[in-house]
């Protein structure tokens, strides 16, 4: 569902929010209407919706038994949106499950939101978000430089562009992350984990869940959906099948192999890839995913 905007209408809107100054401070609700109208719902069947606010992403799965998300988002102010629009769009408030496809704050920010939802993620992720939130303060400060940096972007972008719109839906999402630290949210841990596999029946609808390895985080898994034959990613690769490698985490190189092969069993079977920011991925992109990962 994507919503167009005249620039007459936009104008009004940033005009009314006090945004045309891209000096604003932290209160976020004098955007809501304009973040409201940003947010695109893509609904594949009666079963799949996938939420997207720029590169914040969710994705909701209405099954026999409750409604199944794969990651939180950022923040909780952003998700607490993501979620009224799932509950309108399947009539329903049962949240069973909620998989994190892997420990980074940008994926887990907003799981508080689902509190009543048991939260699932690989064995590492509790220490990765302990070990993030360390120290808030550092991280306050790194935020406030981020968001500091894309209003200076915004304020040289052509106004309404494509890529001006990136610019703002960025600086929202780590406002809000912001917005959460500054007032001592806390990040709901997973509530269960698992070490190499995990199998979620739901009645109707199966979850294959795959610890890949240490890779772009210490807690990357894949999920598969084979009644939906649909595939998630998280931020194990970009466009084109780029892995997304950090080099620290290099010591999982034989867990990655029994990965690509776990994927190619199945490959035949998937026909939509939903990367970890709402990327779309084709077939291509996952082959080549899979042969990078065996050159390494």
């Amino acid at each position: 569902m994507k919503t167009k905007f005249t620039i007459s209408f936009l104008y009004l809107l940033l005009v009314s929010f006090g945004f045309c100054n891209a000096q604003n401070g932290n209160h976020i609700s004098k955007y809501n209407k304009l973040i409201d109208s940003l947010i695109k719902v893509n609904k594949f069947n009666d079963k799949v919706l996938l939420i997207t606010f720029g590169a914040d992403a969710i994705t909701a799965i209405n099954t026999k038994n409750g409604i199944v998300l794969v990651d939180a988002g950022v923040s909780t102010g952003l998700t607490t949106k993501y979620r009224e629009i799932i509950e309108n769009q399947f009539q329903s408030k049962k949240f069973s499950y909620l998989l994190n496809t892997h420990g980074h704050l940008d994926h887990c920010g907003g799981n508080s939101v689902f509190s009543g939802a048991k939260i699932v993620g690989n064995y590492n992720c509790i220490n990765e978000i302990n070990e993030q939130l360390k120290n808030p303060e550092m991280i306050i400060s790194k935020l406030k430089k981020i968001t500091d940096e894309y209003d200076s972007k915004m304020d040289k972008a052509e106004l309404y562009s494509e890529e001006w719109y990136e610019y703002f839906t960025q600086k929202i999402r780590y406002l809000t992350a912001l917005n959460d630290l500054e007032n001592s949210s806390q990040i709901k841990l997973p509530d269960s984990t698992f070490k190499d596999t995990l199998n979620i029946d739901m009645g109707d609808i199966t979850f294959n869940l795959l610890f890949f390895g240490k890779c772009h985080s210490e807690s990357d898994i894949l999920i598969y959906s084979p009644e939906n034959k649909i595939l998630f990613t998280g931020d194990l690769f970009s466009n084109y099948g780029r892995p997304s490698i950090n080099e620290n985490s290099t010591t999982d190189k034989e867990k990655w192999q029994k990965g690509a092969t776990w994927i190619e069993k199945r490959l035949e079977n998937i026909e939509l890839i939903i990367g970890g920011h709402g990327q779309i991925f084709d077939k291509s992109d996952l082959k080549s995913f899979i042969t990078s990962i065996r050159e390494k």
